[in-house]
């Protein structure tokens, strides 16, 4: 089926669903019309998929994108998504503990802040800076 042949369908059980017709269930109906929604959105995606091949635009494997992003990121922070070593999380600690904020610790470890935030909460450091800013990341109900 073509994307439109399945957003017509999707039409007309949404207003069998909403007509309430007795022979059929409206529960049953919505999610005939949801489920033939998203394939009409699939094959929306596919055609342009096709679109994009038939122009000769490569298109990017996820990893290839997430290595161009790495790379870009440690452009600015040179450790970046490197794993962290005993030594580097013990001097981490200890500068931390010494009153360095996560601001100049992402400038001396070459991270990013919120790669700091998450190593020092991960060492056990109650940190404000760290409890702030895992808070603002949590969702709220």
């Amino acid at each position: 089926m073509e994307e439109c042949d399945y957003a017509l369908a999707a039409r007309r059980h949404a207003g069998q669903a909403r007509g309430g017709s007795a022979s059929e269930d409206p529960g049953l109906l919505a999610s005939l019309a949801q489920t033939e929604a998203l394939l009409a959105v699939a094959a929306a995606i596919d055609r342009l998929a096709g679109v994009l091949s038939e122009r000769g635009a490569p298109l990017p494997s996820t990893a290839e994108g997430r290595a161009y992003q790495v790379a870009e990121i440690r452009r600015q922070f040179s450790h970046a998504y490197m794993r962290w070593t005993a030594k580097a999380d013990a001097a981490l600690l200890s500068a931390y503990q010494a009153g360095h904020d996560v601001a100049a610790l992402a400038d001396t470890f070459g991270r990013q802040p919120s790669a700091i935030r998450s190593r020092l909460n991960h060492l056990g450091a109650n940190a404000p800076g760290v409890q702030a800013a895992a808070a603002d990341a949590s969702p709220q109900p």
